[in-house]
């Protein structure tokens, strides 16, 4: 499947994750957010409510609730929705990694990663690697490498190359 593919069928079906998890249609693009320290999940929730993208955020120690028209708590993830998210940020939880990049979901994960051998920071002047790395598991790392993200998000070009550097691994 080549990215132009990819991303049309990401945008179309973009609509059943907001529509299952009840978040507004206008927010791009949709992420998937598994961080085991609760603490930072609700930290970071306040920081989330203020961006214009759809977040589901996977807890077994949070309970079912909608936090605002673009945050969602979760502890239920339709599996065959996962192809749909655009990217994952993930700390510890990195076992399943290997199938978000199967999925051609953009992984933000922690430097110090059991896929680094096969994960490089994303270079949008070079459109090389694969990936955002946060270095220190706390909120202000997290949020730096999500608000990296969301800036290579905005330019279209560039997040093709992203995924396609995804496709290649």
């Amino acid at each position: 499947m080549n990215t132009t593919t990819i991303f049309s069928d990401k945008k179309s079906n973009s609509e059943k994750i907001k529509k299952q998890y009840g978040i507004l249609m206008k927010y791009k693009p949709v992420w998937l957010i598994i961080l085991s320290d609760s603490n930072i999940i609700s930290e970071l929730i306040e920081w989330l409510k203020t961006l214009q993208s759809g977040v589901i955020v996977y807890s077994k120690t949070l309970w079912e609730i909608k936090i605002s028209e673009n945050v969602v708590v979760t502890s239920n993830i339709d599996e065959q929705l996962l192809v749909w998210f655009d990217f994952v940020l993930c700390d510890d939880e990195i076992q399943n990694l290997w199938k978000y990049l199967e999925k051609w979901i953009v992984p933000i994960v922690t430097r110090k990663n059991h896929m680094s051998s096969l994960l490089r920071e994303f270079n949008p002047l070079k459109n090389e690697w694969n990936a955002f790395f946060y270095d220190e598991t706390n909120v202000w790392n997290i949020f730096y490498s999500l608000i990296r993200y969301l800036e290579n998000y905005k330019f279209p070009f560039d997040n093709k190359n992203l995924v396609n550097n995804i496709l290649k691994v």
